[in-house]
């Protein structure tokens, strides 16, 4: 599935494999001039390239290494030879990334090592100057992206949801905490979000994500002191597991967040 949709001086662009003409999970990639901002699964990386010829997209710039964000570029360096950018420790992973848990690869596909160019601090690119922001937690080498000037904040996965419930196993949600209020201290009046889309009202959106998140950790903690295990806690705080958990065999679950909240900074 690849969908299209303008706003204002940023596309849109919406991917994902589908079944039976559904489409498992959607991810967007974003175009401003010729620069796309991630570039998607490997599933959908021909669609992409087929649309990214028309039009006229030149590089690529990375948030992070996840194929569902890195997927597309693979493709689109071959055949329309175009740049791919990415921070130093992304650029690294990506040059040999490959292997990835099998739930993944029916989700997103199997992803192919590409060769990109490591930037650090700054780059100038279509008019824009962004900084690569480091908010680990999600990925040790996430970065979100920013454009001062113009307020735009290209957040990756760090926002995705106002209520995100469901964490994998490696991540850290006060490392995520801390990305995000670190990127709300800086203005951004746009949050261009890879799954919650185009959010023009960044403080408040990133003030309910962090509140959140807060709130569950402040909960968590009071139950798991008053005598109940993690898994009780989860289910009166988040209800049951879903299709996710049992799809990722635990990986991608509830009791993931709440476990990572009731640990504590840095204690993983």
């Amino acid at each position: 599935m690849l969908s299209v949709r303008r706003h204002g001086p940023i596309t849109r662009v919406q991917l994902a494999r589908t079944v039976a003409g559904r489409p498992l999970y959607r991810v967007s990639t974003y175009l401003v001039g010729a620069t796309l901002i991630d570039s998607g699964p490997p599933a959908t990386a021909r669609a992409l390239t087929r649309w990214a010829g028309d039009a006229g997209v030149a590089r690529v710039v990375h948030t992070h290494h996840h194929e569902d964000h890195t997927g597309g570029s693979w493709l689109l360096r071959r055949h329309l030879d175009v740049e791919v950018y990415a921070p130093p420790a992304t650029a690294e992973i990506l040059r040999t990334f490959s292997r990835i848990p099998f739930y993944r690869r029916v989700v997103w596909g199997r992803p192919h090592p590409v060769a990109a160019t490591p930037f650090a601090g700054v780059l100038e690119i279509d008019g824009m100057r962004l900084e690569a922001i480091p908010t680990p937690g999600h990925a040790d080498d996430h970065h979100c992206l920013f454009d001062h000037a113009r307020g735009w904040l290209f957040s990756g996965d760090l926002f995705v949801h106002p209520r995100v419930r469901y964490l994998r196993r490696e991540e850290d949600p006060w490392q995520q905490l801390e990305g995000l209020r670190r990127v709300r201290a800086l203005g951004p009046t746009l949050l261009v979000c890879a799954h919650a889309g185009i959010v023009r009202d960044a403080d408040t959106a990133l003030a309910r994500r962090i509140e959140f998140w807060e709130r569950l950790a402040e909960d968590a903690r009071r139950l798991v002191a008053e005598g109940h295990s993690i898994r009780s806690a989860t289910r009166r705080l988040l209800g049951p597991e879903g299709g996710l958990y049992l799809a990722s065999l635990g990986d991608f679950s509830k009791r993931n967040l709440v476990a990572g909240l009731v640990r504590g900074p840095g204690n993983l």
